[in-house]
């Protein structure tokens, strides 16, 4: 298993692991938005949408929308 480096990597693995739970889903992309600085977030959202905008496309926009 390969170790995560920084909180980005850590919420990544996170969310990779919480993508059968969509509302597990959101729950830890709130928190990853709130533990994050804005270059990560930034970061996170292009990881999101190039991995999960099939599939979680309507949270990752919802959550995006409401934080800004």
């Amino acid at each position: 298993m390969i170790e995560p480096q920084n909180i980005l990597e850590l919420q990544q693995l996170t969310l990779q692991h919480m993508s059968n739970d969509k509302t597990m889903f959101r729950k830890e992309l709130i928190k990853s938005i709130k533990w994050l600085q804005s270059y990560e977030i930034l970061k996170l959202r292009k990881w999101l949408k190039a991995n999960y905008k099939d599939t979680h496309g309507e949270i990752i926009s919802e959550v995006f929308n409401f934080m800004a």
